[in-house]
């Protein structure tokens, strides 16, 4: 029996002795395919490591974060070192970014840096917490001034990478320049995603602002109070189709004197194909790629813009063969009764799955759309009234009672505006709207 617990408590003594080695080698592969799908999974920062030293219970990186601009591709660089500790189940990396050069920088940072700390754990799993000290910077020169709230961010990275939990919370900021002061307070993001397939994520997501206020020189204050956007995305089971919902809120806006809400917009898409959306985003990278890069050969170039602009209109056409709908809806409170809006626009699954070209597309697409205003809108607002006008003598909007409404669909080509059908025009052929009846 003694022997046998003198073999354990040597299996655990090695176990344990190793472990910061194996932690830190399997740290290091994490750290080389992290930064490898953190650079092709948007556009905007490059992540380069220059050296990574591994020792025993502890390693260091260094390496170069490239701010990117989309629409140039030039790249704006900020040095970093990593100081990773191994332990027994993770390690941990401290990110110390090197400001010296970037005066900017310095002079809003003087003293505590911005951090950024990433645990590893031996099973795959990563979790990123970014603090960021409290600003309080004045621009000697122009007279401007920052004030920030210390905030934070985290996000937690599955094991396979494939479900993101992110927080975010920034308390408070005040900008103030020579003509106008902006303040906004209690800013919260809290998300789940999960990787659907492709670059496509689906989840929920929930972003807060409890208020935000600009007052200008001579301007009364205009003030949000309550802003929330909730977001939902999800996938049939079969994995082949998604729906997005979101709804944005706005409990009250005050300007000046004059106070209104609440406010609400909602968003809807559903029934889209996932392999045809994916497809589009591809299409969509490539022309942003191929427009940052540029070329030497001008002929080479015009043949894979062409072929990357096909690929698009395929996938969309693809898309609407498969059939979707989308739908937007307003809600708007104002002093002299609701503002509402509808659009429905969808376009049926083909029965024989060949794709409309996008040309025809208006023979097979439907919609609907409705409008209600208050008359006495006009008569608050002059310069409402002079763009209502127009819509009034053609028959667009007309008068039913205290409001002004339109009630629109679109089915086979024909336009059925307020109970007036018409065909739809046509590029080229001068249709024009009916005439007031």
């Amino acid at each position: 029996m003694k022997k046998v617990w003198i073999i354990a408590g040597g299996v655990v003594l090695v176990a344990a002795v190793s472990a910061p080695w194996a932690v830190g080698k399997l740290t290091e592969q994490h750290w080389q395919s992290a930064t490898e799908q953190f650079n092709a999974s948007q556009p905007y920062f490059v992540m380069e490591t220059e050296s990574y030293e591994r020792g025993y219970l502890g390693s260091e990186a260094h390496g170069q974060l490239f701010a990117v601009d989309p629409d140039t591709g030039e790249r704006y660089p900020l040095g970093w070192t990593g100081d990773i500790s191994h332990g027994v189940t993770s390690s941990t990396i401290d990110f110390d970014f090197d400001f010296a050069d970037d005066a900017g920088m310095e002079a809003v940072f003087p003293d505590e840096k911005p951090t950024v700390t990433v645990t590893t754990s031996a099973w795959g799993s990563s979790l990123v917490e970014l603090n960021v000290p409290a600003i309080d910077y004045t621009d000697d020169s122009s007279g401007e001034s920052l004030n920030v709230s210390a905030s934070y961010a985290t996000l937690n990275i599955s094991e396979d990478g494939e479900t993101l939990d992110a927080r975010m919370q920034l308390p408070g900021l005040v900008l103030r320049g020579p003509d106008v002061r902006v303040s906004m307070e209690n800013l919260n993001l809290d998300q789940h995603a999960s990787l659907l397939t492709g670059k496509l994520w689906t989840g929920e997501a929930t972003v807060t602002l409890d208020k935000v206020s600009v007052t200008s020189r001579d301007e009364p204050e205009l003030v949000l109070e309550k802003l929330e956007m909730v977001s939902n995305s999800d996938a049939d089971s079969a994995g082949e189709k998604f729906g997005l919902a979101t709804t944005l809120t706005l409990d009250k806006v005050h300007y000046g004197d004059e106070s209104q809400g609440p406010h609400t917009f909602r968003f809807g898409l559903s029934d889209v194909s996932v392999a045809a959306w994916n497809d589009m985003l591809e299409a969509v990278n490539q022309l942003q790629a191929m427009a940052v890069s540029g070329s030497d050969n001008p002929q080479q170039a015009f043949e894979q813009q062409m072929q990357a602009t096909m690929a698009l209109t395929g996938s969309i056409e693809a898309m609407m063969a498969d059939g979707l709908s989308t739908s937007a809806e307003l809600d708007l409170s104002s002093p002299d009764g609701p503002v509402t809006g509808r659009l429905v626009i969808s376009h049926p699954e083909q029965a024989d799955g060949e794709p409309v070209p996008l040309m025809m597309i208006a023979r097979t697409i439907e919609g609907e759309m409705s409008v209600k205003l208050p008359r006495a809108l006009a008569d608050r607002y002059p310069e409402l009234g002079e763009e209502l006008m127009p819509l009034l003598i053609q028959g667009v909007l007309e008068e039913e009672g205290d409001f002004y409404v339109m009630e629109a669909s679109l089915s086979n080509m024909m336009v059925n505006l307020n109970g007036n059908e018409m065909p739809l025009p046509v590029p080229g052929m001068g249709a024009g709207l009916p005439s007031q009846m």
